[in-house]
């Protein structure tokens, strides 16, 4: 899957699975997230923030599936409210913002 952020797109690998009947995407890309807790610096972490919340909404997208509830318990996901939120994805998800 491609995403575009200001300074490129990024080519994003997508995995599923199921867990006690509920499925689960995993997002890979190696320069991004090359470990978990990856380090860096200022820019490569909003880098890292805006990638996993556009790949986490584009995932949606791609599926055409709107989910009536998005979890997001930890700052590392704190962006995937505010881009739908600031219209980033125009009208698709609304209906939970």
């Amino acid at each position: 899957m491609e995403v575009y952020l200001g300074d490129g797109k990024y080519v994003v690998g997508v995995h599923s699975g199921k867990v006690k009947g509920v499925t689960q995407y995993f997002l890979h890309n190696p320069f991004i997230f090359p470990h978990p807790y990856a380090d860096g610096d200022a820019r490569f972490t909003m880098q890292q923030l805006s990638l996993m919340a556009k790949a986490s909404l584009e995932v949606f997208c791609v599926l055409q599936k709107v989910p009536s509830l998005v979890v997001t318990n930890d700052w590392f996901t704190a962006l995937v409210a505010a881009y739908p939120k600031h219209n980033h994805f125009g009208e698709v998800f609304k209906v939970i913002i």
